[in-house]
């Protein structure tokens, strides 16, 4: 039985699973994993979605042991890069690509000459962890809490979209306002969240190109929101992260028709050597 690493990635062989949880997650990085072993560990029924995981691949593609061990180490380390990089849009779009071209494949030589070069891909990226200057490093969006909303926030039209069901009413006294690290020339950008927060994390980024007007340019539920380093239109990158039960929720946000856009959105889980992968990808 091969387990799927990264580089230099020391692991266990002592189960046949990488750890990050469910069934779906684990047959969705080594749809070779073995049929006994996955009943034994999930049930009857995650027999079945590993069967319906290999009628996505040419025939006899677990019975070649050089192939089979490719392909977990691309789904494996493909799926790290997702969920690691500093460029999730540019990555996500590669990857997915590449499986596409994969998938299309309907015999094994074309899967054996098309996976090293694939995995030795994903894995040298996945190696080059981002080395930030002290003057591009990502940065948390909220800052400091606003202590006069009131007079900093003249002609603000309340309630926000939401605000009531989330919030408990829909007035100023219901929601806190910090200022942001956004640094965009002639605008102003205000964090808002609900003073007292019921476990939904609603967030608000409020903007104001220099008129009397706030308006929701973001609309989510998010446990934080980080500033990227790379910028488009002079509006940098948010990535918003919402912790959920089975893991982490990610939201890449582009500014685009006058407004933060989600352009992907993915689930990262951690398996059991501590390195997170993406799941449950989409794009807009």
């Amino acid at each position: 039985m091969y387990l799927p690493v990264a580089s230099s990635q020391v692991i266990s062989f002592a189960n046949p699973f990488v750890g990050v949880g469910s069934a779906q997650q684990e047959i969705a990085l080594n749809p070779c994993l073995p049929e006994t072993d996955v009943r034994n560990q999930f049930g009857a029924g995650a027999v079945q979605q590993l069967q319906q995981a290999l009628n996505q691949w040419p025939a006899n593609v677990c019975t070649d042991p050089l192939i089979a061990r490719n392909l977990a180490d691309w789904l494996y380390n493909s799926s790290a890069l997702i969920a690691k990089t500093d460029r999730p849009l540019v990555m996500a779009d590669i990857v997915q690509t590449r499986t596409r071209v994969l998938l299309a494949c309907r015999d094994l030589k074309c899967m054996r000459d098309k996976l090293p070069a694939m995995v030795d891909w994903a894995k040298t990226n996945l190696d080059r962890t981002p080395v930030y200057g002290l003057d591009d490093q990502p940065s948390s969006v909220e800052g400091a809490l606003l202590s006069l909303p009131r007079l900093s926030l003249r002609g603000l039209d309340l309630p926000l979209p939401g605000q009531q069901k989330f919030c408990g009413g829909g007035t100023i006294d219901d929601l806190n306002f910090f200022s942001t690290n956004l640094k965009v020339s002639g605008k102003a950008y205000v964090l808002v969240k609900c003073k007292v927060d019921n476990g939904e994390r609603k967030s608000w980024i409020l903007e104001n190109d220099g008129g009397k007007d706030w308006r929701a340019v973001v609309d989510l539920r998010s446990s934080s929101m980080q500033i990227g380093t790379l910028r488009r239109n002079n509006h940098p990158i948010i990535s918003s992260y919402l912790e959920e039960t089975g893991g982490t929720r990610v939201r890449i946000l582009s500014y685009q028709d006058n407004s933060y856009q989600e352009m992907l959105r993915f689930l990262v889980v951690e398996d059991r050597s501590k390195l997170g992968h993406a799941f449950e990808i989409e794009n807009r």
